[in-house]
């Protein structure tokens, strides 16, 4: 089952696709109203549109992104080493949100790194604080796919062959948060996912990787954010991106070089690239790298 939020008139409504038509409810507040309300994905449902003729928004659009770095051993081993005992946690601001397939307009003054980062999204459906690890599933109500775009020259900082992180400008710019245009319901997902994770340059594979692979799984995530605050219906959470990263090459901040089995070496994004980031089974993203937009010209 595969939720989606659509654009009529100006407001976001949740809808369930069914084939190539897709079931909109009236109720206005998009996905994000309706697991507020508590409603399950088999709850959702209405009148019927064809899928080529609606808008399509991101399903979801959270105030933050709970993001959780360093979290495979491939992404660990092409950087510089750090020792890994809790899952990295950082934040991202709602607004660095983008339609499914806006284009990102590349500016030079944001970023001359600008990387990908494909990860598997978490959808919380049930409140809950100090979850166990043992009932984490039973909080989830879907999963998706994310691009956490990066801007790695803000995030790595080099001083005399040291490196220190500085997540929050690296990670917070405009259109920096791509989550893909459909949720899968959690009950059509195995127990941990173990699902096929890719990224594609311009139909060049950059990453992949089984989401099996986390260093610390969905139940250990959602168990370590719940010790922080309540995680709410609607939480969306990143947890993060395998090897193959343009920083993986670049030995200015320390990248090793190395290439994941069958993929070509990573290199940052540039104008006129195509990024596709795919989970098999659970869903994709495709949009376009473009030249920075040009400045109106004051008038005089």
């Amino acid at each position: 089952m595969r939720l989606v939020t659509v654009i009529e008139d100006g407001e976001r409504h949740a809808g369930r696709l069914v084939g190539d038509q897709v079931e909109i409810v009236d109720r206005p507040g998009g996905l994000d109203a309706l697991i507020a309300a508590g409603l399950g994905p088999s709850e959702i449902g209405g009148r019927r549109e064809a899928l080529a003729a609606v808008e399509l928004d991101a399903p979801l659009r959270p105030p933050v992104i709970l993001c959780a770095g360093q979290n495979y051993r491939s992404h660990l081993e092409e950087k510089a080493p750090v020792e890994v005992k809790y899952p990295e946690f950082f934040i991202k601001a709602g607004q660095t949100l983008a339609a499914p397939e806006e284009s990102f307009a590349f500016d030079p003054r944001v970023t001359s790194k600008l990387d990908y980062e494909t990860e598997l999204g978490i959808v919380i459906g049930k409140a809950g604080r100090f979850i166990p690890a043992a009932e984490a599933f039973d909080h989830v109500f879907g999963y998706t796919v994310i691009n956490d775009l990066t801007a790695r020259d803000r995030q790595v900082v080099s001083e005399n062959g040291h490196f220190s992180m500085s997540l929050g400008p690296g990670k917070n710019f405009d259109g920096s948060t791509r989550i893909a245009a459909e949720v899968i319901a959690a009950e059509e997902v195995e127990r941990p996912p173990s699902r096929r994770l890719r990224t594609y340059v311009d139909e060049e594979l950059r990453q992949s990787a089984d989401t099996s692979e986390l260093i610390f799984g969905v139940p250990q995530i959602i168990e370590y954010l719940s010790t922080l605050f309540t995680l709410r219906p609607g939480t969306v959470i990143a947890t993060g991106t395998p090897g193959g990263t343009g920083w993986g090459f670049d030995p200015e901040l320390g990248g090793t070089s190395l290439t994941p089995p069958g993929c070509a070496p990573g290199r940052y994004l540039r104008p006129g690239d195509t990024v596709r980031s795919e989970i098999a089974g659970i869903g994709s993203i495709s949009f376009a790298i473009t030249a920075p937009r040009e400045e109106p010209v004051p008038a005089r």
